[in-house]
């Protein structure tokens, strides 16, 4: 979509919006669709070159041009979800994975396979695993509104983990279980990929409403066509009303002639509304400056608020070795401590079979939280891709095709 530079900017209007991403656009939408303003009384400022925020779709490569993700990938719960109406109104369709949060309950997703090591597990064992995994999302929730959560709130996921193999019944019972504590393990590491941070990362009283964490009602999809396409239709009526590379640095909200905003060259906007969009890492910088401050409310909501951190690895392989009908593959055996100076290890727990997705012979994995940044600063593109395919080699043998490309997020 054509948009316009900061250079295009004029020095007032009734409602400035800081943030191009979703929620700006739709903001932006919102206020158009009211009549009550028009594309001359509106700005949105955006930093960066383009708008779409944390939504960016682009070809995996020239040769292969499937569209991949950079950012949000997911339609979450499709029942009572905006996404889903704008969906049908555009046209866009999606392609269901499962009819629950497949992370947080793997056992509604069809065809999730389960490896320890070259050996896949028989589907009584795979069952039994994520009977386990719904059974400690809810023993989680009981420790985190009963009266001893206090006594827990400093430890890591895996500490808590720890705490309930060896003071609950049901779980020391599923402990006599054939490789019970690294099945347990696999069920940790998918509820660190759903919140996109590492164990210690995770708080106990994360889980006082598992309801709220993920689980929304409603089939959890994909995009085939690209999440882009949904800022691409929200943004044509707003095009009119966006300035990319203008960098907000200041809002002053209690200007005697409204709002005053400053961007990073000396440019000066006034409103007499704004609507701040941006995202929470800037918020939490520190580099958006705000006067007066903020409230001690809102301080507190973006100091508690946590950032999943997310790297995707997708290797590109010239046909298809794994199973064709496979949602995910899960790896019980991390082999990473085994790395040497010529072949280092990554252990990534679970991978997403594009073949079912998008028809194409890639398998994605995931990095999350402070494991995706420490592998990000250690290891070059090519490393991490190698890593993928080493623990592939793991799971189905030392004969699979060498990769023949790779894209990977950072």
């Amino acid at each position: 979509m054509a948009v316009k530079s900061a250079a295009a900017l004029e020095n007032s209007y009734r409602v400035a919006v800081i943030g191009a991403g979703l929620a700006g656009v739709s903001a932006a939408n919102a206020l158009l669709a009211s009549s009550k303003f028009s594309a001359r009384d509106v700005c949105m400022l955006e930093a960066q070159s383009r708008i779409g925020g944390r939504i960016q779709t682009q070809p995996f490569s020239d040769s292969l041009p499937v569209n991949v993700e950079v950012g949000a990938a997911w339609i979450h719960g499709t029942e009572g979800n905006p996404f889903f109406d704008l969906a049908r109104k555009f046209g866009i369709a999606f392609k269901e994975v499962a009819p629950r949060n497949p992370w947080l309950h793997p056992g509604s997703c069809k065809n999730f396979l389960f490896f320890n090591g070259r050996e896949q597990l028989p589907q009584e064992q795979v069952d039994e695993t994520w009977k386990w995994q719904d059974m400690l999302m809810h023993k989680l929730q009981a420790l985190a509104t009963s009266p001893d959560a206090a006594d827990h709130q400093e430890k890591a996921l895996s500490a808590i983990v720890d705490h309930l193999v060896e003071s609950d019944e049901e779980f020391r019972e599923v402990m006599k279980a054939p490789d019970a504590r690294a099945r347990l393990e696999v069920c940790l590491k998918l509820i660190e990929v759903w919140m996109g941070v590492n164990d210690d990362e995770v708080q106990l009283d994360d889980f006082a409403e598992i309801e709220l964490i993920g689980d929304d009602p409603g089939a959890h999809c994909i995009v085939p066509a690209g999440m882009e396409r949904f800022i691409d239709h929200l943004s044509e009526p707003v095009k009119d009303s966006v300035y990319t590379n203008a960098s907000v640095t200041s809002i002053n909200y209690k200007g005697a002639d409204g709002v005053i905003i400053e961007c990073n060259d000396g440019r000066r906007v006034t409103a007499e509304r704004v609507i701040v969009t941006s995202s929470l890492g800037l918020l939490k910088s520190g580099k958006l400056d705000f006067q007066p401050e903020l409230p001690a409310s809102k301080l507190g909501a973006i100091k508690r608020s946590k950032m999943g951190q997310y790297m995707k690895i997708l290797v590109e392989f010239p046909k298809v070795f794994w199973p064709v009908d496979a949602t995910f593959i899960a790896q019980l055996a991390d082999t990473s401590a085994h790395s040497d100076g010529a072949d280092r290890r990554i252990y990534f727990p679970v991978v997403f079979n594009y073949q079912f997705a998008k028809g194409v012979p890639i398998i994605e994995g995931v990095l999350v939280g402070e494991n995706a940044s420490k592998i990000s600063a250690e290891f070059t593109d090519e490393e991490i891709a190698h890593a993928l395919f080493l623990q592939l080699q793991e799971t189905f043998g030392p004969n699979i095709p060498d990769p023949v490309n790779h894209f990977i997020t950072r």
